[in-house]
């Protein structure tokens, strides 16, 4: 069985909105073993759309949309693929009143003319009901092809993706020949290169098994592949014991493992952050419970604030200057201190693309870390984009201190 995924809109192409539905749909599907055939995007034009559906239905069994399903004019994903199987539109009753509860909830009066539209069908689909919108999902078994189905879901990730989880995956899974399973690593502090070199010996013991590698600012990612689950059982714990405390525990990245870190030894932490512009802070509160663990932070920008806010001395900044290794570490010492936590990062660096000298390069960076009454500082450096320095800046501090209070632990 093939699965093809067609994103539709204009704005896809232009690049004005990210396609997060590719990667969620992705990502579920791996989740059961199993992947996309094709993948493609396709301009808010109804003849393209009916081609593209068209000639993926050549070569898949399952051809899934999204988007083009509302009532604007640009809308026009069911109109073009209920005309390619001849099937002609009909009012279900059932659309009908499920768009009307949902308008009521959030608009006086009744829905528009152009609102119901939406309850106009293809003859024989199935209908998916939409909780979160005004319209449904699809489920079209083409007339001259009946064994295939074509399935038409919303463009807004928060109609698509309960509609996808709740009524379309299980169809998918339910019609699944074979599968290939997958588990997904995150490694920290080892490039990807080096994962890939460290992992052939297994792949050349182990059969049948393959690996993939992606790299993030954050870490790299391993998926390691294979149609047998005891495989790929034996392999995980062959990957955890040669990559050790460099594999991070959960999937929500390395701040995520610090907060669970910090949350089971009743740990507390603040930020100092001059060149990162408060990327650690934000990601730590991007975790969901962060609350426990972190009071706040201090964007200490300039050196004044540096002195008032976090008692960098005059001294240090004249002599040393911002980014120096003494500097980060009173940084540290300084927000732990009035803060009244136990871990502490602080960050001080040239994010470039100007500011740098041939003594202070851009992408120098210097990070300074208190754990449990023991301050060290860490020099980075690290080239690329002011976006890309500040990203990876803010990554390392935190798999710095996941490190030491791994350590702590032992």
């Amino acid at each position: 069985m093939k699965t093809a995924l067609l994103c539709i809109g204009d704005e896809l192409l232009k690049g004005a909105t990210v396609n997060t539905n590719l990667s969620f749909i992705g990502s579920k599907l791996l989740e059961q073993g199993l992947t996309l055939d094709h993948a493609a995007e396709i301009r808010d034009n109804g003849a393209a759309i009916a081609d593209a559906v068209k000639t993926a239905l050549t070569t898949c069994d399952i051809v899934i949309t999204s988007g083009g399903l509302g009532p604007t004019a640009d809308d026009m994903t069911k109109e073009y693929i209920a005309r390619l199987f001849s099937l002609p539109l009909e009012q279900d009753g059932s659309v009908v009143f499920s768009i009307r509860r949902y308008w009521k909830q959030r608009h006086a009066g009744e829905p528009e003319g152009r609102i119901l539209n939406q309850s106009l069908v293809p003859k024989g689909c199935k209908v998916i009901l939409n909780q979160f919108g005004t319209a449904p999902g699809l489920v079209i078994r083409p007339p001259e092809a009946p064994e295939k189905m074509v399935i038409l879901l919303p463009g807004p990730p928060a109609e698509l993706q309960p509609m996808f989880e709740k009524d379309v995956l299980p169809l998918i899974v339910e019609r699944a020949e074979k599968r290939c399973y997958t588990k997904l690593f995150y490694i920290c502090g080892v490039g990807e290169s080096e994962v890939e070199e460290r992992i052939l010996p297994l792949l050349a013991k182990t059969h049948p098994l393959t690996a993939a590698y992606c790299a993030t600012h954050e870490y790299v990612k391993l998926f390691l592949n294979s149609p047998d689950m005891d495989i790929l059982a034996d392999a995980t714990l062959e990957v955890r014991a040669e990559f050790g405390n460099d594999v991070l525990e959960g999937s929500d990245g390395i701040a995520g493992d610090v907060v669970r870190l910090l949350k089971r030894r009743g740990l507390t932490i603040a930020t100092a952050e001059s060149c990162t512009g408060g990327l650690v802070a934000k990601m730590i509160t991007d975790i969901s419970g962060a609350s426990d663990v972190f009071p706040g932070s201090v964007v200490s920008y300039a050196n004044r604030i540096k002195e008032a806010a976090l008692g960098v001395r005059a001294e240090t900044l004249e002599s040393v200057g911002a980014v120096s290794r003494e500097t980060v570490r009173e940084m540290a010492e300084g927000i732990a201190e009035r803060f009244g936590t136990d871990c502490a990062i602080a960050l001080s660096g040239i994010a470039g693309p100007g500011g740098g000298t041939p003594e202070k390069p851009v992408g120098l960076v210097y990070c300074g870390i208190v754990c449990e009454g023991v301050t060290e500082v860490f020099e980075f450096r690290l080239g690329r984009s002011r976006e890309q320095i500040r990203e990876r800046a803010a990554a390392k501090a935190l798999d710095m201190l996941r490190r030491m209070l791994l350590k702590g632990a032992e």
